[in-house]
């Protein structure tokens, strides 16, 4: 999955998220305004891929929403695909876990990090190709790699 699929399917994600999304031609709209032009087919694959589905709200109007639970977690669904998909390896060293990537990655697997809220990250850092985690100690770091590691599979 390229980098773009995975930004696009995070934007797609925070829009539902506010609540406010009734339609697919709302969300084309939508990310039209954010300048991302898209086809009727790859919104419909985006909605499939993060788990969207319409549902019910208290006015009885159909909306999008995603899953809530930890196993079906859309954001962390988006976050982990982005770990597979740009990720060569991970390391600890002292209280920080050594993240290299793919050329160009970095970014893109740092903010799949964030969003994966991981206990004992202190702050990260995302260069071109490596992604830099400090972490409150020499445990958390190695706690930190093997989950990140655990991802990768």
């Amino acid at each position: 999955m390229s980098k773009s699929t995975l930004q696009r399917q995070k934007l797609i994600a925070d829009l539902i998220e506010e609540g406010k999304i009734t339609s697919q031609n709302q969300l084309k709209g939508m990310l039209k305004k954010e300048g991302i032009s898209i086809t009727q087919a790859t919104l419909s694959r985006d909605l499939t891929e993060i788990g969207a589905s319409k549902k019910r709200d208290s006015n009885n109007n159909l909306k999008y929403i995603l899953p809530k639970d930890d196993v079906n977690n859309a954001q962390k669904s988006i976050a982990k695909k982005a770990l597979r998909d740009f990720v060569l390896t991970v390391e600890p060293v002292s209280n920080q876990v050594i993240v290299k990537t793919t050329t160009a990655a970095a970014q893109v697997v740092a903010e799949a990090i964030d969003n994966l809220y991981v206990d004992g990250i202190a702050a990260s850092i995302a260069g071109d190709n490596v992604v830099l985690i400090i972490s409150y100690g020499k445990k958390e770091a190695i706690l930190i790699s093997k989950l990140l590691d655990s991802y990768l599979i």
